[in-house]
């Protein structure tokens, strides 16, 4: 795990291909959803303006032909602008190419990804609609991940086992929600406290 970062956020993609078997221009469709990828990496790793250099972004990738892989990305040394989606498709591309430095792949699954965070000291949350409320529950603001499912969610087995693993199960909402959008949400929430702090 890169060192430095206060936030990571983790997406498990059900359908995000684990080859270059896509283009800019297929991400949504050939790509197997990595649209929602792209989004979510955008929503975690920038503000409006500027980098979230305090962030780590991990996509955990479920589909053909070689599942699951982790795909590790940070801001500081990709992009010197907000990336639009098929800017991230050609830096995704360029990872799964073995092309491109700030992006690191790893052989794991959601699960391990989330061991190896609590072995480096963070607070892993589970963002589940059924978890407990986050108005009621003191987020950690000095280490904290965050793990998410894309617009399928988690394979039960899974889910039940990341209930055991992550700290806490916490829902931003009762109804579900993009998870760009979620992390969007996250990241306001920590923003507010840290600036009260």
């Amino acid at each position: 795990m890169p060192p430095g970062y206060r936030r990571v956020f983790v997406l498990h993609s059900n359908t995000g291909v684990t080859a270059p078997l896509f283009s800019e221009d297929t991400l949504a469709t050939r790509g197997g959803r990595m649209d929602v990828v792209a989004r979510s990496l955008i929503s975690a790793l920038w503000d409006t303006n500027s980098p979230r250099r305090d962030t780590l972004f991990v996509a955990v990738l479920h589909g053909p032909p070689n599942p699951p892989l982790a795909l590790y990305v940070r801001s500081s040394e990709i992009f010197t602008r907000r990336p639009g989606e098929k800017d991230v498709a050609s830096m995704i591309l360029s990872a799964l190419r073995g092309e491109k430095r700030a992006a690191a792949l790893r052989k794991e699954g959601t699960l391990e990804v989330v061991r190896a965070l609590k072995d480096e000291g963070f607070r892993v949350y589970l963002l589940v609609e059924d978890g407990e409320d986050v108005g009621r529950v003191g987020l950690d603001c000095s280490r904290s991940a965050f793990v998410l499912g894309d617009h399928i969610g988690f394979p039960q087995e899974l889910l039940a086992r990341l209930r055991r693993e992550c700290d806490v199960a916490l829902s931003l909402g009762r109804k579900p929600y993009l998870a760009s959008h979620c992390i969007a949400y996250v990241h306001e929430i920590l923003d507010r406290a840290g600036s009260s702090t």
